[in-house]
């Protein structure tokens, strides 16, 4: 039974007696090519170990056992991870849990990195993203249908309206792209938004910057965006240093947030610091 046809996806609930639930963000793909693009854009290779979140009846994953992966399936509902045991061939491990549950490390066995590719469910979409992305010891690479903003928000690029302190969070961790968009009339139950696939290649940081002292930096700097940077970060050096700061990557003194890629936030950080280390010497000496 192909669960991507409707026609097929409904008889397969009906039997089981399985309502898609809303609170858990149940929307199954029904659209076979965007199963198939999906698949052919992680690049599967055969006995790869693949990590899905939120398998549902299991549309994703009869396709990636029939590639050849061996599939670790996190899927909270009883019911559908009980019916998942269909799809069993040797290859398969069923986990019924919530994601944010799942001891992520201890799912993985020897030093072989996985791929996570995943339908996720959109509640969970930025827990999961953070749980997921500082992982670049355990995982190479990651495909996941998203929200279509949330893509945007991850691929956008400075001075657009989408970039923000998560694009920032996402660029110190992987490079990410949009692969393409999906319409709401691709899966069951439909939900109010568009989707796309987004693929993220992990990667070691590009910057080397004290982790959460730079991103609480630019926490600041986002929760008020529309200021400058000489206004809004003045509880962590003066104006006028900030200022200076800023001329010395090429910027203006009245840069906001969204004009500055993720090694400007840190140039900007270690110059800023770099003062107070001379600062604080000075007085010492005095």
């Amino acid at each position: 039974m192909a669960l991507y046809k409707p026609s097929d996806l409904h008889s397969f609930l009906k039997k089981m007696e399985i309502k898609p639930k809303k609170g858990l963000s149940q929307n199954f793909l029904v659209d076979g090519n965007i199963l198939k693009k999906m698949i052919k854009a992680a690049d599967l290779q055969e006995d790869d170990a693949v990590v899905e979140i939120g398998p549902g009846p299991g549309v994703l994953t009869e396709a990636l056992l029939d590639r050849g992966a061996f599939v670790i399936a996190i899927e909270k509902d009883e019911k559908l991870a009980h019916y998942l045991k269909r799809l069993q061939n040797g290859k398969l491990q069923i986990l019924v849990d919530d994601f944010r549950n799942v001891l992520f490390k201890r799912l993985l066995k020897g030093e072989q990195k996985v791929k996570v590719i995943a339908n996720i469910p959109y509640s969970l979409t930025g827990i999961i993203l953070q749980e997921l992305l500082p992982k670049q010891d355990l995982i190479t690479s990651i495909h996941l249908m998203v929200q279509k903003e949330v893509a945007k928000r991850c691929t956008a690029d400075i001075k657009t309206k989408n970039y923000s302190s998560f694009t920032v969070f996402t660029n110190y961790h992987a490079d990410a792209k949009l692969l393409f968009t999906v319409p709401k009339t691709c899966f069951y139950p439909k939900p109010k938004v568009d989707s796309a696939v987004l693929q993220l290649n992990l990667k070691k940081p590009p910057v080397d910057t004290p982790y959460e002292k730079l991103f609480k930096m630019i926490r600041i700097a986002f929760q008020k965006r529309r200021k400058m940077l000489r206004a809004s970060l003045k509880e962590m050096a003066p104006p006028i240093a900030i200022e200076a700061a800023l001329e010395t990557i090429g910027l203006t003194k009245s840069a906001r947030p969204q004009e500055l890629t993720l090694v400007d936030f840190s140039t900007l950080f270690h110059s800023l610091n770099s003062k107070k280390t001379k600062q604080t010497q000075s007085y010492c000496h005095t």
